[in-house]
């Protein structure tokens, strides 16, 4: 940062390749740092809000002790101990609010969980993330509905094959995890069903931009859910639980149908309203209209010079990670 001396530094996921002490770093050379919280790994030690396949709060404003209780980090108590005694630590030293002139959330939803958390709302931009789109979109209604994600119970995909039957048409399973014996179970029994396993990226667009709807039945919180936006870019209206920031990015009853998380009955009958073909074409065309308006990759790169743009101006103005509070900081030199 010396040599290059760079008129901003922004971070990302500092967890497992650095530590925190990559802000003192750039604190220390006066440079505004602004990071983007992908996770809730500032106040969860398994980073997403979850225990027991649902979502948990048990740490938001609060110690974190019971992370290390209940072993959050890959089910291990004795692993999940030294990352509880690092977040609770920065914490208790204000690390990131101290170093950090932005923090980027790409969902209200991440927003009011930080705010719920302690973190200054003042410091908090909200910048959803954007996907690439060649410009391709789906012609006509479309066929069939596509679950594209990792096939755990926590993404609600045994509830989504609970709610599933021949009646909705066909669907396509996009992607790999611990429940896919089931999948496979069930389409060797159920010709509806159909299991693609994991697929490069530009395959599971092509198959997306076919599809009569995307199907998003999560069970836990979603930072953001860019499997929305890939439908939305492709023209595809969505089915979602209303759960974090999936209840903020589909418009019920204009972009496609949000349900209550674990209502397999709610998600049968949404997937059922959009088997009828006038209704999803109006929905994928809202859908469209809104990845246009809000998700592209120039709307993205603008947000972020924009926020780059006045974290500059607000380290500079600011004492608490501005230039002026470099010399209340005897321990950092």
């Amino acid at each position: 940062m010396q040599s290059a001396r760079p008129d901003i530094v922004h971070v990302h996921n500092t967890f497992p390749l650095f530590s925190p002490s990559v802000l003192r770093a750039a604190a220390r050379q006066d440079l505004p740092i602004v990071a983007t919280l992908h996770n809730f790994r500032l106040m969860c030690a398994n980073g997403v809000l979850q225990r027991d396949g649902g979502p948990c709060e048990s740490c938001v404003g609060k110690l974190p002790w019971r992370g290390a209780v209940h072993g959050c980090y890959r089910d291990s108590k004795v692993q999940s101990l030294p990352l509880v005694a690092g977040i609770a630590v920065h914490n208790i030293l204000d690390t990131w609010q101290r170093y950090v002139t932005t923090l980027i959330a790409p969902s209200e939803f991440v927003r009011s969980r930080y705010v719920a958390g302690g973190f200054d709302a003042d410091r908090i931009v909200v910048k959803p993330h954007a996907v690439p789109h060649e410009g391709s979109v789906r012609e006509g209604a479309g066929e069939g509905v596509v679950f594209l994600g990792r096939l755990t119970e926590e993404k609600g995909f045994a509830d989504l094959l609970k709610a599933w039957d021949a009646s909705l048409g066909e669907l396509k399973v996009i992607g790999d995890g611990p429940l896919r014996a089931e999948a496979d179970e069930r389409a060797a029994r159920d010709s509806s069903v159909q299991v693609l396993g994991a697929l490069p990226w530009a395959e599971c667009m092509e198959v997306l931009r076919s599809a009569r709807a995307v199907v998003v039945p999560a069970r836990s919180y979603e930072t953001f859910g860019l499997v929305v936006i890939e439908a939305f870019a492709n023209g595809v209206p969505v089915v979602a639980s209303r759960i974090g920031a999936l209840a903020e990015l589909v418009d019920d009853g204009e972009t496609g149908a949000l349900v209550a998380a674990g209502d397999t009955e709610a998600l049968r009958k949404a997937l059922g309203l959009l088997t009828e073909p006038a209704t999803s074409i109006a929905f994928g065309q809202r859908a469209r209209q809104v990845y246009l308006d809000r998700f592209t990759p120039e709307r993205d790169l603008a947000a972020t010079e924009r926020i780059y743009t006045d974290a500059i101006a607000r380290h500079a103005a600011d004492p608490r990670t501005g230039p002026r509070s470099q010399a209340r900081r005897p321990a950092d030199s």
